[in-house]
């Protein structure tokens, strides 16, 4: 651990998004040259070099052998980078979450230190959006997160606890089962979830950390970062992916496979049985 840090920003991503890597990186030395976290980025093989900041590339399938043609699953990859990194304290975020202003550091270091002090907060949302809560907690500017509601967990910006992140995770689950099913154990475990009030961290405002909430969708880059990117100089390649269209139809059949695929593997795994056994 380096003494100097004072947590863990965890950029979370996989090989095939490293045309993110550059921009995102670039965007973060210019918008958040103070970050007090140690940066580790959760590649699969590949490792990122950048001459100016120091990047640690997890590279978790190399470390734990797995073949190239297998591929681990999202959580996997998650739980080796936690289990590599030797911070308590964890700021997750995604290599498509694109800072596009100022960050305001001294908040974030707040907020780490706030946890560190009160062993009572396990996770702090960072973006009033992604949760609901359900009123204003003892702590200056958090609200409690409502653990009734469906999204309890989300992959937005976060500082979280390690050992309690570790918790949540499941081997088999993909980002969105891990934020869906991960919100239904957060019922039953009860762990201590904070967001930001939505009182004074507002959109277009005020973001602690301001970023395009979602770069890459179904991925293909959501248009909006070809804007930030042109105005920070930043050169991309959008033929590779081209550009998601919110209006694109989708027949009857893909929805319901990928309402198939979104169910835990369990689930999924029991009607395969099912119908293996109907053809014998």
């Amino acid at each position: 651990m380096d003494g100097n840090m004072k947590y863990a920003l965890l950029v979370n991503t996989c090989d095939k998004f490293e045309d993110c890597w550059i921009p995102f990186f670039s965007l973060l030395k210019k918008y958040w040259p103070d970050c007090s976290g140690k940066i580790y980025l959760n590649t699969e093989y590949k490792s990122y070099v950048d001459g100016e900041i120091s990047i640690e590339s997890i590279c978790g399938c190399i470390t734990k052998q797995i073949p190239v043609k297998k591929r681990a699953t999202w959580s996997q990859c998650l739980r080796w980078a936690l289990e590599k990194i030797d911070y308590d304290i964890i700021l997750y975020m995604q290599e498509d979450y694109f800072i596009k202003s100022r960050v305001d550091n001294n908040c974030v270091n707040y907020f780490v230190d706030l946890m560190k002090n009160n062993s009572g907060i396990d996770c702090i949302q960072l973006t009033p959006g992604a949760v609901k809560h359900k009123g204003k907690s003892k702590y200056e500017k958090l609200d409690v997160v409502d653990n009734t509601y469906w999204s309890t967990i989300s992959c937005q910006a976060s500082l979280w606890r390690r050992d309690v992140l570790l918790k949540y995770i499941r081997d088999y689950e993909s980002a969105w089962q891990f934020e869906w099913w991960g919100s239904k154990r957060a019922k039953i475990l009860n762990d201590n979830f904070f967001v930001v009030s939505d009182s004074w961290v507002v959109s277009g405002k005020y973001e602690i950390i301001p970023y395009i909430i979602t770069g890459v969708i179904g991925g293909a880059w959501y248009k909006p970062v070809v804007e930030l990117f042109n105005n920070n100089n930043l050169h991309v390649d959008y033929s590779q992916r081209g550009f998601f269209e919110e209006n694109k139809s989708i027949t009857w059949f893909e929805k319901q496979k990928r309402r198939f695929f979104q169910l835990p593997v369990e689930v999924r795994n029991l009607w395969n049985l099912f119908w293996l056994k109907r053809k014998i």
